[in-house]
């Protein structure tokens, strides 16, 4: 649909109810552009009277709340269907608040209330909206001592208040006290009481490892309400700005049992916070289009980006928003959670789509098809000796699902006891040309891997010693070390192509670990860093105990990606500016030296992450851009210590993730040369994405063949949300 244009003194324009329509806001020119988000894309450029001068703060019970822009002084009430107005009195207050609102009901309802919360003081503003008083007021309201005296702490303030089976919801949290509140509100003749109870507690969140935090995750959560579900979302961030998305975590309260369930499938459910601008609000839907259904959609980076989580099979997505939108130069962006009724063209048009549509449908006597075929599908009737070479070829899972396709998979696949050596044995016939992309999903109890080459995916069963929320810290040699906080700190090794566990002492939460030989070898060490200044080191087949050391001169440092070379550790230091030596770390007597002060000038002038890994006796340090804008890679220079640009990996590839970064030599021509990372075209769920240091492009594989180019950066890809790594399969 070509992007029309509607006059200032129009309504808002007839919206098709088959899509779910956003709406982007140009605070300066009063200009607004309706427009919808997938493969579908259709545009309005409007300036609607209502929308002039003010902006959309949040939408409750088919209603828009509306602040005047800058100012926020004037509020008011807006019904799009109907297009009523109410406004309301100017909110008095002596300094400039950033403030969050919820309507409690309809305005028509005798109980309605537009309250109004900050966390900058800890109060309520509210405005009961009755009919009968001739002047509608504000009134302030302090919650402290209420909330004091519930949560035990002196400083703690209501957030993103929200609305749920007719009741009004707030999250406190403040250190320890991580809770949800129930602002109860009682109409008792012309006053309203207002009381805060303690509802429920708000629950725990184990983040997936990533380096570049530094020792602090960096979070943003929201409460938000539909008819019946009361959903907490909690998003992370990579870097300090909050700009970068790297995980997000759904919930949804059975109100029966109080208990929070991680939500597996929204199915139908539109979730979008708009995180652009200084003003962040959280928006539902019942989907309308099936292609938006099952996801939160993110808008941040000045509304120049837009990501996609998908619940139910927990992908980060990251794409550009519509040309049209940019184009508008929008500052605050919003979702219609209010549905449209579709117009009578559109339903006359559907109605002959109908009509006219041919359904073809075995007929059947006795559950006989007349085409001589049971109800029951054969897999297109293929010969059962054929299926039966099919199903040598799979593994774990994907038999077992392969088996309970019908009965014909059923006969031609036995029973098999899965275990490691039938696991190794189907394994071993797959290509081994390359690390594989190994996701660990606790929530299914499933690990897959993923061939970057031809793109295959396996499936196997997570052992029943790490399900829970296992931390992948490291990867090397085809084996894990993983962590797990809850119930004690555990750690253990994990190869996932043969089973085998070996479990370490406990250990406290490090910041970053190494390890220097597979650990089945007599010379294997770990080696882990804090952000206090102390290096643990364990010998894996000497004794069952760590050894602590402190640093000289003490203080706090980070320490990201260490990496063997030899007996000596090099990491990167405080923020990945320096690079650091440990020589002899098996010694009692190691030395620690400063190699390079600062890292190397970089031409990205974005946030920026680093990436250290040893290539034969050198090391490699790969400079990230943002969203992958750019990719620079340095090779450290002995005889000088500095860092030297190069243009070539010549026969080597890199591999990178959030736990490891692998330089290893090419087995196949068409892979040297490439840097591999863990990412997905956003439409694919096998097509690894790598970037090639002779094109300076992204690119895919399509069994060994190279695709041309899809981009120059991380648009139109996607990630795994659950722990992941890349792991080169190792048998022993």
């Amino acid at each position: 649909m070509e992007p029309q244009l509607v006059s200032c003194d129009q309504k808002l324009p007839l919206l098709s109810a088959r899509h779910q329509w956003f709406i982007a806001q140009n605070l300066e020119s009063h200009s607004q552009i309706l427009y919808t988000l997938g493969n579908q894309q259709n545009y309005y450029h409007c300036q609607i009277n209502e929308l002039r001068g003010r902006r959309i703060r949040a939408c409750f019970h088919g209603w828009v709340i509306l602040s005047d822009h800058p100012d926020t002084v004037l509020w008011s009430l807006w019904n799009p269907l109907t297009s009523k107005l109410i406004t309301l009195p100017p909110l008095i207050h002596e300094a400039q608040h950033t403030h969050e609102c919820c309507l409690s009901a309809p305005p028509d309802d005798q109980g309605s209330v537009l309250l109004l919360t900050t966390i900058e003081v800890a109060t309520i503003v509210f405005c009961r909206l009755d009919r009968k008083r001739k002047k509608l007021k504000w009134t302030e309201m302090s919650y402290a001592k209420q909330l004091k005296s519930i949560s035990g702490e002196d400083v703690c303030f209501l957030e993103s208040p929200t609305c749920c089976n007719g009741k009004v919801y707030a999250m406190a949290s403040m250190y320890y006290y991580h809770f949800v509140i129930h602002i109860d509100i009682v109409v008792k003749g012309k006053e309203l009481v207002i009381s805060l109870l303690p509802f429920v507690e708000l629950p725990c969140v184990s983040f997936r490892y990533r380096p570049f935090y530094n020792g602090s995750i960096r979070v943003r959560s929201f409460l938000k309400g539909s008819c019946i579900e009361l959903f907490y979302i909690i998003v992370s961030f990579e870097d300090e700005t909050r700009t970068t998305i790297g995980d997000v975590h759904l919930f949804t309260l059975d109100m029966t049992s109080m208990i929070w369930e991680k939500m597996v499938d929204l199915k139908n459910t539109i979730i979008f916070l708009e995180l652009a601008s200084d003003y962040s609000a959280c928006y539902y839907s019942s989907a309308v289009d099936s292609e938006l259904g099952g996801h939160i959609y993110i808008l941040g980076d000045s509304g120049k980006i837009i990501y996609s989580f998908h619940a139910k099979d927990r992908t980060l997505s990251v794409s550009s928003m519509p040309c049209s939108v940019l184009e508008s130069q929008a500052s605050a962006w919003a979702m219609l959670e209010w549905r449209f009724e579709i117009d009578h063209a559109e339903s006359k048009h559907e109605e002959e789509d109908t009509d006219t549509q041919i359904v073809v449908r075995p007929a059947k006597v006795d559950n006989t098809n007349l085409d001589g075929t049971t109800g029951e599908s054969h897999l297109l009737n293929i010969p059962i000796h054929i299926l039966e070479m099919i199903m040598e070829l799979c593994i774990g899972i994907e038999y077992m699902r392969f088996r309970a396709t019908c009965k014909h998979c059923c006969l031609a696949a036995p029973p098999i006891q899965w275990n490691s050596i039938t696991t190794i044995k189907r394994l071993q016939k797959y290509s081994l040309d390359s690390p594989w992309l190994m996701v660990l999903d606790n929530d299914r109890g499933i690990i897959t891997f993923i061939d970057p080459v031809c793109g295959e995916r396996y499936f196997i069963k997570t052992p029943q010693e790490l399900k829970g929320d296992y931390q992948i810290y490291c990867s090397k040699y085809g084996w894990l070390l993983m962590f797990k906080i809850q119930d004690g700190s555990q750690l253990a090794f994990f190869n996932p192509l043969t089973s085998k566990i070996l479990k370490l002492p406990e250990v406290p939460s490090l910041d970053s670990y190494c390890f220097s030989a597979p650990p089945t070898s007599g010379d294997c060490m770990v080696v882990g860093f804090t952000l206090f200044g102390h290096v643990l080191i364990h010998f894996v087949s000497r004794e069952s105990i760590w050894h602590l050391i402190s640093l000289n001169p003490v203080g706090a440092y980070s320490f990201q990606f260490p990496t063997f070379n030899g007996r000596d550790v090099y990491t990167l230091c405080n923020n990945n500016k320096g690079l650091d030596i440990f020589r002899d770390m098996a010694e009692v007597d190691f030395s620690w030296e400063v190699v390079v002060d600062e890292a190397p000038s970089s031409r990205c002038r974005s946030l920026t992450q680093y990436f250290l890994s040893s290539c034969d006796q050198h090391l490699l340090l790969v400079i990230l851009g943002k969203f992958g804008e750019s990719i620079e890679v340095f090779k450290l220079k002995e005889s000088t210590e500095e860092w030297e640009q190069t243009n070539s990996l010549g026969k080597h590839m890199i591999y990178i993730s959030d736990a490891s970064c692998i330089c290893l030599d090419a087995k196949l021509p068409e892979m040297e040369n490439k840097i591999y990372f863990p990412r997905l075209l956003d439409n694919e769920d096998t097509q690894i994405v790598f970037y090639s240091l002779e094109t300076c492009r992204y690119h895919t594989f399509n069994d060994k063949n190279i695709l041309e180019s899809f981009g120059a950066d991380f648009l139109g890809t996607k990630h795994h949300c659950h722990p992941h790594t890349w792991i080169e399969p190792s048998w022993s």
